[in-house]
Formats: C-alpha cells, structure tokens, sequence
C-alpha cells in the first residue's frame, strides 16, 4: 500500500482568512481556477510523492527531530507572486520573506533524505503559500491587480512545525493529513 505524502508545515491560515476572501473577491472576473482551502495553506519543503508504507516509516524516522516542536522561525508572508512567471501565471501563492531557518530545515532534509534515496532538488526552495492553481485570465488587468498587493504584510509567525503530510486527492480537493508513526 502507499501513500501520496508531502513534507511542509501547516500556516496559521485563520489569521489569512480575511486577506484570503479580499483577494478572492478582487481578483474574481480577472482570474479562474481552483482556489486552495485555506485549512491547506502551508509550505512545502519536498513533495515524495506515491511512497510505501515502509518508507514512510523511514522518513518518520528520519523526521523525529521535528515531530512535536514548535519550531522558531519567524515566518513573515509579504506580497504575492506566481509560478512559473508572470509571461505564464500557473500558481498564484502569497510569498514568504526570505527566511534563513526554513532554508536550513529544507537543506537538512534534502541531505537526510538523499541518503534514504531521493534525488536533491534541482530548482531553488522558493518557500509560499499556494492558493490558487490558474486555469484562465486576463493577463494586462491580472499583473495591475497584483501591484495591489507587492507591499502588503499578510501575517507573521512566530513558529512552525514540520510535518510528513498526506494528500488526499477527491473531486472536491485536496485534504492534507499530518501523518505519524501511530496513523496508518
């Protein structure tokens, strides 16, 4: 049996509830997709994918260090942006300021998990916080409207726990559960 899991940690989404629907509303007519649940909202330090249950034990393992603590990190999401660039918006997320201590958690598990046997990222960690996945807009009125928001602190926080996460496909979307070595 496996598991399609993910490595991230979960964001205070309901202090975003309101920055969340402002920009729903404002955006609406200009772009259409699928807008992420905001109980969803976290970043991601590395999608394994389909995993079997004896590896996820092993990444389990790998995380211990994390599980349970309350990391300081002082996370700040300032402005939004889009992947993979304005020419071809495919996700609009909210950006997380530049933040050494998700870069060190990243790193340390790209190197603990290499040594289990996946591959190391080839992209940069560019940590955000996805909440929209883009299907069609109006590309001249949707680049103003972000301008909207380059300067607009939408939440600071203070810690973050890392998390094995499993997602959870359905036609309604996605649902992420924190995984454990006592939940499957």
């Amino acid at each position: 049996m496996e598991k399609r899991v993910f490595i991230g940690s979960f964001i205070d989404w309901e202090k975003l509830k309101k920055s969340y629907t402002t920009i729903k509303k404002d955006l609406s007519g200009v772009v259409s997709g699928s807008w992420v649940k905001p109980e969803n909202f976290h970043i991601t330090y590395k999608f394994l994918g389909n995993t079997k249950l004896d590896k996820i034990n092993e990444i389990l393992e790998i995380l211990n260090k994390y599980f349970d603590k309350e990391l300081e990190a002082n996370i700040s999401l300032k402005g939004l942006g889009v992947f993979p660039n304005l020419d071809n918006p495919r996700v609009l997320f909210y950006k997380v300021v530049e933040n050494q201590v998700l870069k060190e958690i990243f790193l340390d598990l790209e190197e603990k998990l290499y040594n289990i046997g996946y591959k190391k990222e080839i992209k940069p960690f560019v940590p955000h916080i996805t909440i929209l996945r883009i299907k069609e807009l109006k590309q001249a009125q949707f680049i103003e409207k972000l301008k909207n928001y380059e300067e607009e602190l939408f939440l600071e926080q203070k810690t973050i726990t890392v998390n094995l996460i499993e997602s959870i496909l359905n036609p309604k979307g996605a649902v992420y559960k924190k995984l454990d070595n006592g939940s499957f």
